[in-house]
């Protein structure tokens, strides 16, 4: 069939690589008027917005403890001059951060890594899905995550939630030819599971994740739509739907590992076809 024309962000790194990435990360040498600087960090190359570029390195090397907690940034002229910008740019990154809760600014001393991260507020950012890696650790979550709220959903629905269930599988069912709106209701469907398990915990993470794995729903959507991977899909939600219909925790903790799995599969195969 013939899609409309539109503008498809694969929701991993489809973007070109910054020269390296990952702890090999190539050593450059910036000369800005001061002495050669060895870089820690990754060439910026030409990125679309410095300070969030430079925010996602510094953030990735924060969260791996390369740089520790308690631990002292480089100054913004050093930092500069690693990353071969000014120091508002490198001011604007520094913000960002902070906003975050993962560096804190001691007046008159510097900007040091939070000494107590594990405090922080439960996040996974936009950045954690730019990488195939990530995005599988991501989805690995979600498999446990979500399979844990179906079997608790079996046990714990009630009669008008099922009924909700049943309106939202449908609902994916009838969008299945438009793939936008397929990709709203795939997630009010997860969504659905989450609150047919009674626990208000599995709703918020999962509200969560939804929120921050749409965009690679959209993206799957858009690429599967008129296909026969559509109806696996939709058989594999059916048999969701009828384990929690029918009270089996444990058919419906495997029916939605099961289609959890396969999604991943098919999202891997997706990214291979480009």
């Amino acid at each position: 069939m013939n899609k409309p024309m539109v503008t498809a962000t694969v929701y991993t790194a489809r973007r070109q690589p910054l020269v390296s990435r990952g702890a090999g990360s190539a050593k450059a040498s910036v000369t800005l008027g001061t002495p050669k600087v060895t870089s820690a960090f990754d060439n910026l190359g030409r990125p679309e917005n410095l300070p969030d570029e430079i925010a996602q390195q510094l953030r990735a090397r924060i969260l791996n403890e390369s740089l520790a907690p308690g631990q002292r940034l480089p100054t913004e002229q050093e930092l500069g001059a690693q990353f071969g910008v000014s120091r508002n740019v490198v001011r604007e990154a520094i913000a960002r951060l902070k906003l975050t809760g993962l560096v804190e600014t001691r007046h008159g001393v510097g900007t040091f890594v939070c000494s107590d991260l594990a405090m922080r507020p439960f996040e996974i950012s936009h950045d954690d899905l730019l990488e195939l890696s990530q995005l599988i650790h991501v989805h690995q979550l979600r498999v446990e995550i979500e399979s844990g709220a179906a079997a608790l959903a079996a046990t714990h629905r009630t009669k008008a939630q099922l009924e909700l269930l049943q309106q939202a599988l449908k609902r994916v069912d009838q969008d299945s030819a438009d793939w936008q709106a397929a990709a709203h209701s795939a997630v009010d469907f997860h969504l659905a599971v989450a609150h047919a398990a009674n626990n208000p915990y599995f709703v918020r993470i999962m509200g969560h994740l939804s929120h921050v794995i749409h965009n690679a729903v959209r993206t799957f959507r858009f690429r599967i739509t008129g296909t026969d991977r559509i109806d696996e899909i939709g058989d594999e939600h059916l048999n969701i739907v009828d384990a929690i219909a029918r009270q089996d925790s444990n058919a419906a903790r495997q029916a939605m590992r099961t289609h959890l799995e396969n999604a991943m599969a098919r999202y891997r195969k997706l990214l291979g076809d480009f």
